[in-house]
């Protein structure tokens, strides 16, 4: 049975293609990777700190495969843990008091587990900003505002968290210091090909770090750096072993099962969507050869008013505006079921798109994508779904008459 709503699609006989989203989704599913890995480990008891947009279903999966003490469960919804877990939900995508509260859980949980007994990781997509304490010396409303002008700028994830780094109490490695010890860590990444020690700033694993480099970064997003705010990002800890890191799946391995499930020449593009969502958008189709092109990441939309949309609904109003009057069809899906403010978790456009919908100017200056591609039949609905490996876009170049059957 499909995730997604297929009577929300103006044309049913694009359904299918919701087929190989679920093959993308199956292949990260969270509970499954989580309790092969862990029960490969042979450990047999252990507390466990998740965090993440896939934090409860990594801990049910953890939980099937050894027996869980203790430890706590950090998300952005409410959703089933063991008994012996505490869950809590953090904010997203700026840290408020939700993500303190979180924060502090987390730090105790690090500093009370049973020295005996194992401490697991369970690290996945969102979970920078799900559990936050600053630094001490930086203030709880300097990290709202200097993340607040990071996203509303249009910073890069690898910019984000650098920063996110040198400000956090959490971040590289926090809780691992709050511990004492090593962090043995399980990664669902959202960011494919980068170093999982790296997804949600690094919690658990600590880092070397690079002041200079964060500072350059909050500077020219017009973060004032204060006297105090630079001591607390020069500030220095003592070494903690690096824990063992095991990667379960990033978006690379989503995209793969989306090419083997068209059954149909595909190419899963090897490097990540990055930076600004038109500029990502013309290189994809430009570089499409093949029948299927399929792609993953995060590209940057910087948003200027309140309209409903997101990065994904955006990325596809675009390309429908791109592949009007052809054959082809675009996909762009938020792996995690929640594109922005868009109501929805992407959207599958085509050739027609434009002239059932009309002129898109509009919507798309007023973040409208979402409004827009209900209207013409277009999005993508799914509850959230616990998982979080960026966004896939797919591209299929049929020939002309071919129908989607």
């Amino acid at each position: 049975m499909s995730r997604f709503d297929s009577t929300v699609l103006l044309s049913k006989n694009r359904a299918h293609i919701l087929g190989w989203l679920d093959a993308a989704l199956e292949a990260i599913d969270p509970v499954s990777l989580t309790r092969d890995a862990i029960a490969a480990s042979g450990v047999d008891s252990a507390s466990v700190i998740a965090i993440g947009k896939a934090a409860p279903a990594m801990v049910r999966g953890a939980g099937e495969a050894t027996k869980l003490i203790g430890g706590v469960c950090i998300s952005d919804h409410v959703e089933e843990v063991p008994a012996s877990v505490q869950l809590l939900i953090g904010d997203h995508p700026i840290p408020l008091a939700g993500s303190a509260a979180a924060a502090k859980a987390a730090l105790k949980a690090a500093e009370t587990a049973p020295p005996e007994q194992p401490l697991i990781g369970l690290i996945s997509g969102g979970g920078s900003s799900l559990c936050e304490a600053p630094k001490q010396g930086v203030s709880t409303d300097y990290v709202e505002m200097a993340y607040g002008a990071l996203i509303r700028g249009g910073a890069n994830i690898e910019e984000i968290n650098l920063v996110r780094g040198h400000l956090s109490a959490i971040k590289c490695g926090g809780l691992a210091r709050a511990a004492g010890r090593s962090i043995d860590t399980y990664v669902i990444s959202d960011v494919a090909g980068a170093d999982p020690g790296l997804i949600a700033s690094g919690p658990t694993v600590p880092r070397d770090l690079e002041p200079q480099s964060a500072r350059a970064v909050m500077e020219r997003f017009g973060i004032e750096v204060t006297a105090g705010v630079w001591g607390a990002m020069r500030r220095e800890y003592e070494p903690i072993p690096k824990p063992k890191i095991t990667l379960l799946a990033d978006g690379h391995d989503a995209g793969q099962a989306v090419a083997r499930a068209t059954r149909l020449d595909s190419v899963v593009r090897s490097e990540w969507l990055n930076g600004d969502v038109s500029t990502c958008l013309n290189k994809f189709l430009g570089r499409a050869a093949t029948t299927v092109t399929i792609a993953v990441g995060e590209p940057v939309l910087e948003v200027t008013t309140s309209g409903r949309g997101g990065r994904a609904t955006h990325a596809a109003l675009l390309a429908a505006q791109l592949i009007a009057g052809s054959d082809d069809v675009f996909v762009a899906f938020a792996t995690d079921g929640v594109d922005g403010l868009s109501g929805a978790a992407g959207a599958i456009v085509d050739g027609s798109t434009i002239s059932r919908g009309g002129n898109p100017t509009l919507a798309l200056s007023q973040f409208q994508s979402g409004e827009y591609l209900e209207s013409t039949g277009d999005l993508l609905i799914c509850e959230p779904t616990g998982t979080n490996v960026s966004d896939i876009w797919i591209l299929w170049r049929r020939s002309p008459g071919h129908n989607v059957e």
